[in-house]
Protein backbone atom coordinates (compact mmCIF):
# COMPACT_ATOMS: atom_id res chain seq x y z
CA UNK A 1 0.00 0.00 0.00
CA UNK A 2 1.38 3.43 -0.93
CA UNK A 3 2.16 5.74 1.93
CA UNK A 4 0.68 9.22 1.95
CA UNK A 5 2.72 12.39 1.64
CA UNK A 6 4.06 13.76 4.89
CA UNK A 7 1.71 16.48 6.18
CA UNK A 8 2.80 19.77 7.70
CA UNK A 9 1.50 18.86 11.16
CA UNK A 10 4.14 16.76 12.97
CA UNK A 11 3.38 13.49 14.68
CA UNK A 12 5.47 11.30 16.96
CA UNK A 13 6.00 7.54 17.08
CA UNK A 14 6.69 6.18 20.56
CA UNK A 15 7.31 2.58 21.53
CA UNK A 16 7.95 0.37 24.54
CA UNK A 17 9.76 -2.74 23.28
CA UNK A 18 9.96 -5.63 25.73
CA UNK A 19 10.71 -9.33 25.64
CA UNK A 20 7.01 -10.14 26.02
CA UNK A 21 5.09 -7.23 24.48
CA UNK A 22 5.81 -4.34 22.14
CA UNK A 23 3.52 -1.32 22.46
CA UNK A 24 3.45 1.33 19.72
CA UNK A 25 1.54 4.60 19.60
CA UNK A 26 1.33 7.68 17.41
CA UNK A 27 0.75 11.05 19.05
CA UNK A 28 0.39 14.60 17.87
CA UNK A 29 2.78 17.33 18.95
CA UNK A 30 0.37 18.08 21.81
CA UNK A 31 -2.45 16.25 23.58
CA UNK A 32 -2.58 13.14 25.76
CA UNK A 33 -4.75 10.94 23.52
CA UNK A 34 -2.97 8.76 20.93
CA UNK A 35 -3.86 9.08 17.28
CA UNK A 36 -3.25 5.34 16.88
CA UNK A 37 -1.95 2.57 19.15
CA UNK A 38 -1.48 -1.20 19.25
CA UNK A 39 0.14 -3.93 21.36
CA UNK A 40 1.98 -6.88 19.81
CA UNK A 41 3.40 -10.14 21.19
CA UNK A 42 7.11 -9.62 20.63
CA UNK A 43 8.15 -13.26 20.22
CA UNK A 44 5.62 -13.77 17.42
CA UNK A 45 7.66 -11.49 15.14
CA UNK A 46 11.12 -11.89 13.64
CA UNK A 47 12.05 -8.21 13.93
CA UNK A 48 10.81 -4.85 15.12
CA UNK A 49 10.34 -3.68 11.52
CA UNK A 50 7.91 -6.56 10.98
CA UNK A 51 5.69 -4.86 13.57
CA UNK A 52 6.37 -1.19 12.88
CA UNK A 53 5.95 -1.04 9.10
CA UNK A 54 2.40 -2.53 9.00
CA UNK A 55 1.45 -0.42 12.03
CA UNK A 56 2.44 2.79 10.24
CA UNK A 57 0.75 1.74 7.00
CA UNK A 58 -2.54 0.88 8.73
CA UNK A 59 -2.62 4.03 10.82
CA UNK A 60 -4.77 6.95 9.76
CA UNK A 61 -2.46 9.31 11.66
CA UNK A 62 0.07 11.58 9.94
CA UNK A 63 3.48 10.08 9.27
CA UNK A 64 5.84 10.70 12.21
CA UNK A 65 8.80 13.05 12.12
CA UNK A 66 10.39 11.77 15.35
CA UNK A 67 10.41 8.29 16.91
CA UNK A 68 11.52 7.44 20.45
CA UNK A 69 11.68 3.72 21.19
CA UNK A 70 12.26 2.25 24.63
CA UNK A 71 14.23 -0.98 24.25
CA UNK A 72 14.70 -3.74 26.85
CA UNK A 73 18.45 -4.01 26.57
CA UNK A 74 21.68 -2.01 26.50
CA UNK A 75 22.28 0.50 23.71
CA UNK A 76 25.77 1.12 22.32
CA UNK A 77 26.69 3.38 19.42
CA UNK A 78 22.97 3.89 18.64
CA UNK A 79 22.44 0.13 18.23
CA UNK A 80 20.41 -2.10 20.57
CA UNK A 81 20.23 -5.85 20.95
CA UNK A 82 17.08 -6.78 22.86
CA UNK A 83 18.19 -8.91 25.82
CA UNK A 84 15.41 -11.49 25.68
CA UNK A 85 14.72 -11.38 21.92
CA UNK A 86 16.82 -12.05 18.80
CA UNK A 87 16.21 -8.48 17.63
CA UNK A 88 18.78 -5.90 16.56
CA UNK A 89 17.71 -2.28 16.23
CA UNK A 90 19.87 0.49 14.74
CA UNK A 91 18.78 4.13 14.63
CA UNK A 92 20.03 4.87 11.10
CA UNK A 93 18.58 1.71 9.61
CA UNK A 94 15.21 2.29 11.27
CA UNK A 95 15.17 5.90 10.11
CA UNK A 96 15.73 4.78 6.52
CA UNK A 97 13.33 1.83 6.54
CA UNK A 98 10.51 3.56 8.41
CA UNK A 99 11.07 6.88 6.59
CA UNK A 100 11.24 8.80 9.85
CA UNK A 101 13.72 11.68 9.95
CA UNK A 102 14.90 11.08 13.51
CA UNK A 103 14.81 7.77 15.40
CA UNK A 104 16.17 7.59 18.94
CA UNK A 105 16.67 4.36 20.88
CA UNK A 106 16.42 4.62 24.66
CA UNK A 107 16.71 1.96 27.36
CA UNK A 108 13.21 0.79 28.32
CA UNK A 109 13.73 1.58 31.99
CA UNK A 110 14.86 5.08 31.06
CA UNK A 111 11.52 5.77 29.36
CA UNK A 112 9.78 4.04 32.28
CA UNK A 113 11.67 6.21 34.76
CA UNK A 114 10.88 9.35 32.81
CA UNK A 115 7.24 8.28 32.66
CA UNK A 116 7.12 8.13 36.47
CA UNK A 117 7.36 11.93 36.40
CA UNK A 118 4.33 12.18 34.09
CA UNK A 119 1.80 9.64 35.41
CA UNK A 120 -1.21 10.77 37.40
CA UNK A 121 -1.15 10.83 41.18
CA UNK A 122 -3.82 8.09 41.17
CA UNK A 123 -1.38 5.78 39.33
CA UNK A 124 1.17 5.96 42.16
CA UNK A 125 0.34 3.49 44.94
CA UNK A 126 2.60 4.03 47.99
CA UNK A 127 4.02 1.05 49.87
CA UNK A 128 5.21 3.38 52.64
CA UNK A 129 3.58 6.15 54.63
CA UNK A 130 5.48 8.76 52.61
CA UNK A 131 4.98 9.22 48.89
CA UNK A 132 8.03 9.69 46.63
CA UNK A 133 9.37 13.26 46.63
CA UNK A 134 10.82 13.95 43.17
CA UNK A 135 11.62 17.64 43.52
CA UNK A 136 15.22 18.12 44.56
CA UNK A 137 15.96 14.43 45.14
CA UNK A 138 17.45 11.42 43.39
CA UNK A 139 15.00 8.63 42.51
CA UNK A 140 15.43 4.99 41.47
CA UNK A 141 13.26 2.72 39.34
CA UNK A 142 13.12 -1.08 39.25
CA UNK A 143 10.92 -3.40 37.20
CA UNK A 144 10.81 -7.20 37.12
CA UNK A 145 9.18 -8.63 34.01
CA UNK A 146 10.63 -10.73 31.22
CA UNK A 147 13.92 -9.47 32.64
CA UNK A 148 14.92 -7.17 35.51
CA UNK A 149 15.29 -3.53 34.58
CA UNK A 150 16.74 -0.69 36.63
CA UNK A 151 17.24 3.04 36.08
CA UNK A 152 17.91 6.20 38.04
CA UNK A 153 16.63 9.76 38.02
CA UNK A 154 19.48 11.99 39.20
CA UNK A 155 18.68 15.55 40.32
CA UNK A 156 21.18 18.01 38.82
CA UNK A 157 19.94 21.05 40.71
CA UNK A 158 17.30 22.02 38.14
CA UNK A 159 15.81 18.83 36.71
CA UNK A 160 16.07 15.05 36.70
CA UNK A 161 18.60 13.43 34.38
CA UNK A 162 17.47 9.91 33.51
CA UNK A 163 20.27 7.34 33.41
CA UNK A 164 20.16 3.66 32.35
CA UNK A 165 21.58 0.79 34.38
CA UNK A 166 22.04 -2.94 33.88
CA UNK A 167 22.04 -3.87 37.56
CA UNK A 168 19.65 -6.73 36.89
CA UNK A 169 22.63 -8.65 35.52
CA UNK A 170 24.70 -8.10 38.66
CA UNK A 171 25.61 -11.13 40.78
CA UNK A 172 22.77 -12.52 42.87
CA UNK A 173 23.84 -12.22 46.53
CA UNK A 174 22.18 -14.76 48.86
CA UNK A 175 21.23 -13.38 52.29
CA UNK A 176 20.24 -16.57 54.14
CA UNK A 177 20.77 -20.33 54.22
CA UNK A 178 17.76 -20.98 51.99
CA UNK A 179 18.99 -18.41 49.46
CA UNK A 180 22.42 -20.05 49.44
CA UNK A 181 20.67 -23.32 48.52
CA UNK A 182 18.70 -21.42 45.86
CA UNK A 183 21.96 -20.01 44.43
CA UNK A 184 23.40 -23.53 44.22
CA UNK A 185 20.23 -24.75 42.48
CA UNK A 186 20.41 -21.89 39.97
CA UNK A 187 24.15 -22.35 39.44
CA UNK A 188 23.49 -25.84 38.10
CA UNK A 189 21.10 -24.33 35.53
CA UNK A 190 23.27 -21.31 34.75
CA UNK A 191 26.90 -22.28 35.44
CA UNK A 192 28.18 -19.17 33.65
CA UNK A 193 26.47 -16.62 35.90
CA UNK A 194 23.65 -16.39 38.45
CA UNK A 195 22.30 -12.84 38.26
CA UNK A 196 19.42 -11.13 40.02
CA UNK A 197 17.48 -11.42 36.76
CA UNK A 198 17.63 -15.23 37.09
CA UNK A 199 15.49 -14.77 40.22
CA UNK A 200 13.55 -11.56 39.66
CA UNK A 201 11.73 -12.19 36.39
CA UNK A 202 8.86 -14.29 35.12
CA UNK A 203 11.20 -17.21 34.45
CA UNK A 204 12.83 -16.52 37.81
CA UNK A 205 9.53 -17.13 39.57
CA UNK A 206 9.31 -20.42 37.68
CA UNK A 207 12.83 -21.30 38.83
CA UNK A 208 11.92 -20.53 42.45
CA UNK A 209 8.93 -22.83 42.15
CA UNK A 210 11.10 -25.60 40.70
CA UNK A 211 13.51 -25.13 43.61
CA UNK A 212 10.80 -25.55 46.24
CA UNK A 213 8.98 -28.27 44.28
CA UNK A 214 12.21 -30.29 44.15
CA UNK A 215 12.09 -30.35 47.95
CA UNK A 216 8.45 -31.53 48.07
CA UNK A 217 7.35 -35.15 48.15
CA UNK A 218 5.39 -34.89 44.91
CA UNK A 219 3.35 -32.51 42.78
CA UNK A 220 -0.39 -33.41 42.62
CA UNK A 221 -1.68 -34.19 39.14
CA UNK A 222 -4.18 -31.33 39.33
CA UNK A 223 -1.33 -28.89 39.93
CA UNK A 224 0.71 -30.41 37.09
CA UNK A 225 -2.24 -29.97 34.73
CA UNK A 226 -2.69 -26.38 35.86
CA UNK A 227 0.95 -25.61 35.20
CA UNK A 228 0.85 -27.23 31.77
CA UNK A 229 -2.05 -25.08 30.60
CA UNK A 230 -1.26 -21.60 29.34
CA UNK A 231 1.27 -19.33 31.05
CA UNK A 232 3.15 -21.48 33.59
CA UNK A 233 4.62 -18.56 35.52
CA UNK A 234 1.23 -16.84 35.79
CA UNK A 235 -0.25 -20.09 37.12
CA UNK A 236 2.51 -20.30 39.75
CA UNK A 237 1.75 -16.72 40.79
CA UNK A 238 -1.97 -17.46 41.12
CA UNK A 239 -1.37 -20.66 43.10
CA UNK A 240 1.15 -18.91 45.32
CA UNK A 241 -1.03 -15.89 46.07
CA UNK A 242 -3.95 -18.18 46.90
CA UNK A 243 -1.61 -20.42 48.96
CA UNK A 244 -3.15 -23.34 47.07
CA UNK A 245 0.15 -25.26 46.84
CA UNK A 246 2.98 -24.80 49.33
CA UNK A 247 5.94 -24.71 46.87
CA UNK A 248 4.13 -22.02 44.87
CA UNK A 249 3.38 -20.01 48.01
CA UNK A 250 6.99 -20.25 49.18
CA UNK A 251 8.19 -19.25 45.71
CA UNK A 252 6.00 -16.13 45.69
CA UNK A 253 7.00 -15.16 49.23
CA UNK A 254 10.74 -15.51 48.61
CA UNK A 255 10.47 -13.82 45.21
CA UNK A 256 8.85 -10.75 46.74
CA UNK A 257 11.33 -10.57 49.62
CA UNK A 258 14.34 -10.78 47.28
CA UNK A 259 12.66 -8.19 45.04
CA UNK A 260 12.43 -5.86 48.02
CA UNK A 261 16.04 -6.56 48.98
CA UNK A 262 17.33 -5.67 45.51
CA UNK A 263 15.13 -2.54 45.44
CA UNK A 264 16.80 -1.56 48.72
CA UNK A 265 20.23 -2.26 47.20
CA UNK A 266 19.34 0.06 44.32
CA UNK A 267 18.22 2.77 46.73
CA UNK A 268 21.60 2.57 48.47
CA UNK A 269 23.63 2.55 45.25
CA UNK A 270 21.87 5.63 43.90
CA UNK A 271 21.19 7.24 47.30
CA UNK A 272 17.65 7.71 46.02
CA UNK A 273 16.30 9.45 49.10
CA UNK A 274 13.43 10.88 47.06
CA UNK A 275 12.00 7.43 46.57
CA UNK A 276 11.96 4.17 44.63
CA UNK A 277 9.34 3.46 41.96
CA UNK A 278 8.46 -0.18 41.28
CA UNK A 279 7.06 -0.82 37.80
CA UNK A 280 5.60 -3.73 35.86
CA UNK A 281 2.83 -6.27 35.82
CA UNK A 282 4.58 -8.55 38.33
CA UNK A 283 4.78 -5.71 40.84
CA UNK A 284 1.13 -4.81 40.37
CA UNK A 285 0.14 -8.37 41.29
CA UNK A 286 2.74 -9.90 43.60
CA UNK A 287 4.23 -6.90 45.38
CA UNK A 288 0.85 -5.31 45.99
CA UNK A 289 -0.37 -8.55 47.60
CA UNK A 290 2.81 -9.15 49.66
CA UNK A 291 3.71 -5.59 50.63
CA UNK A 292 5.07 -6.50 54.09
CA UNK A 293 7.50 -9.09 52.68
CA UNK A 294 8.72 -6.64 50.05
CA UNK A 295 9.36 -3.90 52.61
CA UNK A 296 11.01 -6.37 54.99
CA UNK A 297 13.59 -7.15 52.32
CA UNK A 298 13.89 -3.47 51.37
CA UNK A 299 14.82 -2.07 54.79
CA UNK A 300 16.92 -4.94 56.17
CA UNK A 301 20.32 -3.32 55.61
CA UNK A 302 22.06 -3.55 58.97
CA UNK A 303 23.47 -0.22 60.06
CA UNK A 304 21.67 1.59 57.23
CA UNK A 305 18.22 0.21 58.09
CA UNK A 306 17.16 3.55 59.67
CA UNK A 307 18.06 5.33 56.41
CA UNK A 308 16.10 2.87 54.27
CA UNK A 309 13.09 3.22 56.57
CA UNK A 310 12.92 6.88 55.51
CA UNK A 311 12.96 6.17 51.75
CA UNK A 312 9.49 6.32 50.14
CA UNK A 313 8.55 3.36 47.93
CA UNK A 314 5.61 3.22 45.52
CA UNK A 315 4.12 1.01 42.84
CA UNK A 316 3.35 2.67 39.51
CA UNK A 317 0.17 1.04 38.25
CA UNK A 318 -0.14 2.85 34.91
CA UNK A 319 0.65 0.25 32.20
CA UNK A 320 1.50 3.12 29.81
CA UNK A 321 4.26 4.55 31.98
CA UNK A 322 6.93 3.68 29.39
CA UNK A 323 4.90 5.19 26.56
CA UNK A 324 4.41 8.38 28.59
CA UNK A 325 8.14 8.63 29.17
CA UNK A 326 8.96 8.07 25.50
CA UNK A 327 6.40 10.70 24.54
CA UNK A 328 7.94 13.27 26.91
CA UNK A 329 11.38 12.65 25.36
CA UNK A 330 9.98 12.77 21.80
CA UNK A 331 8.30 16.12 22.43
CA UNK A 332 11.54 17.54 23.80
CA UNK A 333 13.36 16.40 20.65
CA UNK A 334 10.66 17.90 18.42
CA UNK A 335 10.87 21.20 20.30
CA UNK A 336 14.65 21.24 19.80
CA UNK A 337 14.24 20.71 16.07
CA UNK A 338 11.63 23.45 15.76
CA UNK A 339 13.61 25.96 17.86
CA UNK A 340 15.19 28.59 15.59
CA UNK A 341 18.99 28.65 15.63
CA UNK A 342 20.66 31.31 17.71
CA UNK A 343 21.87 34.28 15.70
CA UNK A 344 25.64 34.57 15.72
CA UNK A 345 27.06 37.94 16.62
CA UNK A 346 29.39 39.53 14.12
CA UNK A 347 32.87 40.40 15.18
CA UNK A 348 33.58 44.08 14.88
Amino acid sequence: MARTKRPAAPSLLVGDIGGTNTRLALYGASGDRPLSEAVFRSREHASFEEIALPFLVRSDAPLPTVAVLGVAGPIKDHVAHVTNLPWRLAERELSRRLKIARVVLVNDLVVGARGCLHVSRASISPLTERRPRPQGNNLAVIAAGTGLGQARLLWDGARHVTMPAEGGHADFAPRSAIEIELWQFLAERHPDHVSYERVLSGDGLGALFDFFASRAARIPRAIERRLAEGDRNAAIAELGLARAFRPAARAVDLFVEIYGAEAGNLALRELSLGGVFVLGNIARHLVAARREQFMKGFVKKGRLTPLLEQVPVALVTDPLVGVRGALAIARELLAEEERPPRATRRRS
